[in-house]
């Protein structure tokens, strides 16, 4: 299963109807989309918009469909790239405790963001790329072996930006 950061969706679609492409595309029998994808829309909160076309949709609305038809064929891999997009806090909840259930299951699952707290509680293993290169490779406790304590430390002391502090005061001296 696949979920970009950024995708267009055909907005002149309901959910139903979005689902319904997609689970073909992946295979599927027709009522088996039918009821997963109902049954998933409930799950995400929005199964009352299901026959509502997409364009009247918020960010975050899309973002969860896009999730949806990302999963709903059951994939034992799964690339997420920047999943919690657009997201209310209680769906940012759900996700990651979904992601973290997928993986007990047995699923791998790729988790691309650049929102370091995330990844850290989400991920078993982590790889920091930096220009298109590996900086580092391992599990967070191996990685915080150095003595840094969060993975955005971390990653800023890899990537030679260890003076981020100084970068945001300066744009804001630059503001003055």
């Amino acid at each position: 299963g696949y979920v970009p950061e950024n995708a267009e969706i055909y907005d002149v679609l309901t959910p139903l109807e979005y689902l319904d492409f997609i689970g073909k595309l992946y295979g599927m029998e027709e009522d088996a989309i039918a009821i997963r994808a109902t049954k998933l829309l409930i799950a995400f909160g929005i199964g009352a918009n299901a026959d509502q076309r997409m364009d009247t949709f918020s960010k975050g609305m899309r973002q969860k469909v896009l999730l949806i038809s990302g999963i709903i064929h059951n994939p034992k891999i799964i690339i997420l790239d920047e999943p919690l997009s657009g997201l209310d806090a209680n769906a940012v909840i759900m996700v990651k405790e979904l992601i973290s259930l997928m993986a007990k299951e047995g699923k791998t699952i790729f988790y691309c963001s650049h929102m370091m707290d995330v990844v850290e509680k989400v991920s078993d293993r982590i790889l920091l790329i930096n220009n298109g290169e590996i900086v580092a490779n391992g599990t967070f406790e191996e990685l915080k072996a150095g003595g840094d304590q969060t993975l955005e430390n971390i990653f800023a002391k890899l990537t030679g930006k260890e003076e981020g502090n100084r970068d945001a005061a300066d744009v804001l001296s630059a503001l003055n």
